[in-house]
Parts: C-alpha cells; structure tokens; sequence
C-alpha cells in the first residue's frame, strides 16, 4: 500500500472516529447515560484506531512533517482520553454508563481540530 494511500486511509478512519464519537455523544446527552455494550464497543474501536496508528507510525513518521506528526499524536491522545472515559463510566450500574460529557466533548474538539488541520496539510501537499 503506497504512503499516499496509507495517509487517506488513516484520515478517513480518524473522521469514522469523530463520527462515532459525535454521535455517541448526541445520544448520551439525550439520556443522560448509555449501555455497557455501546460504550465498549466505542471504547474498543478507539483503542484499536490508538494501537494502528501506533503500528504504522515508523511507515508515517518519515512521510509526515513535524507539524502532521503533533497533530497525530494529539489525535491519539483524544481517542485514547475517549476509551478511558469508556472504561470508567460504570461504577454506579453495571448496565448502564454515565461518561461525563464535558470530557467527552473536549476529545471531541480536539480530534476535530486535528482532523481539519490534517485535510489543511494534505490540500496544501497537493497545491
């Protein structure tokens, strides 16, 4: 698979990830708590998304500059935060997550932000 490709592929799971984790978010705050089942599988899919990028960062890491480099780690940074929030939501019923919100909202911003600042440097790369 060429590093272009790599890259595409990687930004098109960051956004699923925003995607999952907005959406996520929207019915949490409509409830006010979510299902075990639906925090794990968000939490697993954010680990997995961590352990990949982490996987081919020596690949990447000699086709992205140091700015994209930050950004990705920030990006890893807000999935992993997302997870940990996952994972520490069920202490009060062991059906039912209340992950605070506000957290989850920052991680949110934050991936957004390394998103866009991703699709600012790929369309730059390509002028």
């Amino acid at each position: 698979m060429s590093v272009d490709r790599l890259k595409r592929d990687l930004l098109n799971k960051l956004i699923n990830a925003r995607i999952d984790i907005a959406a996520y978010l929207q019915l949490r705050t409509a409830k006010g708590y979510m299902s075990v089942s639906e925090s794990e599988h968000l939490g697993q899919n954010c680990l997995g998304l961590c352990n990949e990028m982490r996987d081919r960062a020596p690949v990447l890491r000699q086709h992205y500059d140091v700015d994209e480099r930050q950004i990705l780690r920030q990006a890893a940074l807000a999935l992993s935060q997302v997870a940990v929030c996952m994972m520490t939501g069920h202490h009060d019923c062991p059906t039912f997550v209340a992950v605070d919100a506000r957290k989850l909202e920052n991680c949110l911003t934050t991936l957004t932000l390394c998103i866009m600042s991703l699709k600012e440097h790929h369309a730059l790369g390509q002028a």
